[in-house]
């Protein structure tokens, strides 16, 4: 420090310099002419007590992460390192893939469906190619699955086809449908329905024919005196018996054996509904005299009241007086 007088005008002046021995720099003193690091950089204390310093960049920012100046580290699958200027150098190497919104790894392998699938060291993905689903009836099946279709089964093959069993569902017999499996009645057969789609029928005969009639099976009826009946086999049994006929002669019914009279003839009714009788002559026993009959032996008045008449075996005989003469006389 020293003192410098001078004078101007009427007044003198006195003014006082300090020369600067030390630098101070973050709370620290240095002397003139000193060096000292800072970080990757070098200050040095001036002459006029300042400090001046490089203005190297000491560290670099990647990835929200500092590293030293040098410092080599990784990125994924690449090397990266901190330049002199502050600046990050890595290598270029793809590191990962990505496929349907999913990241891989390079060389890493997964499945995608029945597919094989690799993170090659392009960035591309590569797959195998095969057939994993198959479409039917707007419907998705994986290869190997199956299901029903009906009474069917189908497939889903390694080609993407669906492959399905042809066998029939039901079957169709006089009209109507049957499922699989059922049975019904035909008459007095049992029918079902096979699993190929035909329908199988007992053959029992459901019926017998006798004398021109259909019986059902089962059924009962009578021939003359005897029963019969018709089997399950479709034949007719009938007892055996002698029957007897009962006669029918002149609207009236006699049994067999009976005798009875026709006029002056002796009738007899046989065993098989016959009548046999005498064949004697027998006289009228009634007459026929104007519309009217008249029983044998009875006398009557003719119409005019004047002769008497008489039925004889069938002949009418009267006495034949002149009654208009025998009138006219009195």
């Amino acid at each position: 420090m020293f003192d410098l007088y001078y004078k101007s005008g009427c007044y003198n002046y006195i003014c006082t310099f300090y020369i600067m021995c030390k630098c101070s720099y973050n709370n620290q003193f240095y002397n003139i002419g000193q060096t000292f690091g800072k970080g990757c950089n070098t200050c040095t204390c001036q002459a006029d007590g300042t400090v001046d310093c490089t203005t190297n960049p000491c560290t670099c920012t990647h990835n929200h992460k500092v590293y030293n100046i040098g410092q080599a580290f990784t990125d994924d699958c690449n090397t990266c390192t901190c330049q002199h200027n502050g600046q990050v150098e890595c290598t270029y190497k793809t590191c990962r893939c990505t496929r349907k919104g999913r990241s891989y790894k390079i060389g890493q392998t997964f499945q995608e469906d029945c597919n094989q699938c690799q993170c090659l060291s392009t960035g591309y993905v590569q797959c195998t190619t095969n057939v994993c689903k198959c479409a039917y009836n707007n419907q998705l099946y994986n290869v190997g699955q199956t299901f029903r279709q009906g009474c069917n089964t189908c497939t889903c093959e390694m080609n993407g086809r669906v492959s399905c069993t042809n066998n029939p569902c039901n079957c169709l017999y006089n009209g109507n449908t049957y499922g699989i499996g059922d049975s019904f009645r035909k008459d007095c057969n049992t029918c079902t329905c096979k699993a190929d789609g035909t329908v199988d029928c007992t053959t029992n005969l459901c019926t017998c024919n006798y004398n021109g009639k259909h019986y059902d099976i089962g059924s009962i009826w009578y021939n003359d005196c005897n029963k019969c009946q018709c089997t399950s086999e479709g034949r007719v049994v009938c007892e055996q018996n002698t029957c007897t006929k009962p006669c029918i002669h002149k609207g009236k019914t006699y049994s067999a054996g009976e005798t009875f009279k026709d006029d002056c003839n002796t009738c007899t009714c046989g065993q098989f509904g016959q009548v046999s009788c005498t064949k004697m002559y027998c006289p009228p026993t009634t007459c026929q005299y104007y519309g009217k009959t008249i029983p044998d032996g009875k006398t009557f008045m003719t119409q005019d009241r004047c002769n008497v008449c008489r039925c004889s075996n069938g002949n009418v005989k009267c006495t034949k007086y002149d009654c208009y003469k025998e009138r006219r006389r009195y």
